[in-house]
């Protein structure tokens, strides 16, 4: 039993640390990010909002660095769908980030609306907006302090003095554009435009905003054939992601194949050096009502072995026949004609 109690309380003091070092380090402030990022679409880019012509409800839960009990856990919930008076679709997200078996929580509720523009007889092109309010907070009776340990004979004590402001709320601003026509897509988003301040003191400085993020993606859904144009095998999709937030920047490419609405692939994550982070495989089945998907990150960066990897699951549900289906080349079940048409 003694021997059990030890180890949790260095559980627990490794994880005040890693929350004293979150809620001090506000220079580095970085956004959740997630492995699968067409899942949850909206969080990726405020234009995908009412993108697949119908109304759809996408769940995702992500729990980082597994081998360290609560370190990262990560849900969000979405809703969004097109609205033909708008010209276009509205959405919104909620999204919860826990650190630290919750000592450090950042929870945001953000809503977008997205305009649609048929270019021509192929393309469209959407342009998206984005509001949203976002809320920290940090249990400072939790934390662990060295002149608490020194003062109180080894006791833990707290020194919520420190921070001034336990708990502080913000607005944010994020807009997005998304070019794409049945076979390809690409897109254009900047969070953050205000760059907010998150500080947990009175003192505020140009390191405690929360830097922009810049992100560049692009894909594909590409049909393979056998035997011709007569009968298509299976369905392929390359992806690349670029990301860039503040000193921290990462890339994100792969490719997953699709047949029968059964999925599988592999990502790798780098950064621009070409600093290798992780490689994350995927599957999961897709109906034209749901879609599921499962995804595991496997760490080979210099953290190999320490973390236990990733974890990520999400759940998508289309609540009406599409207006317009195929249209957008992710989150459409396998058929056997032309790629989808």
């Amino acid at each position: 039993m003694r021997k059990r109690g030890k180890t949790g309380i260095l559980t627990k003091l490794n994880l005040t640390l890693l929350c004293w070092l979150s809620a001090v380090a506000v220079s580095n402030s970085q956004d959740v990010s997630f492995s699968q990022y067409y899942s949850n679409p909206l969080y990726l880019n405020p234009a995908f909002a009412g993108t697949i012509g119908a109304p759809r409800v996408a769940l995702q839960y992500r729990d980082q660095w597994q081998h360290m009990d609560g370190a990262y856990t990560s849900y969000s919930a979405a809703f969004d769908a097109p609205v033909k008076k708008l010209q276009g679709g509205l959405g919104i997200y909620l999204l919860n980030d826990a650190q630290a078996s919750q000592m450090l929580n950042s929870f945001q509720v953000n809503a977008a609306y997205s305009v649609r523009v048929q270019l021509n007889e192929d393309y469209f092109f959407h342009g998206g907006i984005q509001i949203g309010y976002a809320e920290n907070t940090l249990k400072t009776n939790q934390l662990v302090f060295a002149d608490n340990l020194e003062n109180n004979n080894g006791i833990p004590g707290t020194s919520a003095e420190v921070f001034t402001d336990p708990k502080f709320s913000y607005l944010d601003y994020s807009f997005g554009l998304l070019v794409y026509n049945k076979r390809v897509f690409g897109g254009l988003a900047i969070h953050h435009l205000t760059e907010p301040d998150l500080t947990f003191s009175e003192e505020s400085t140009s390191e405690s905003k929360l830097p922009r993020k810049y992100s560049l993606h692009a894909g594909a859904r590409l049909p393979v054939f056998r035997h011709g144009h007569l009968r298509k095998k299976f369905d392929v999709s390359p992806q690349i992601i670029f990301q860039k937030q503040g000193v921290s920047d990462q890339i994100n490419y792969g490719m997953f194949a699709t047949k029968h609405g059964f999925t599988g692939g592999a990502w790798f994550r780098q950064n621009f050096g070409l600093r290798y982070d992780a490689v994350i495989l995927l599957v999961g089945y897709t109906t034209p009502w749901v879609q599921f998907t499962y995804s595991y990150d496997w760490t080979v960066s210099g953290l190999a072995g320490q973390t236990g990897g990733t974890s990520e699951i999400s759940l998508s549900f289309v609540l009406n026949k599409r207006r317009d289906p195929g249209r957008l080349p992710f989150f459409v079940p396998y058929e056997e004609r032309f790629g989808g048409e």
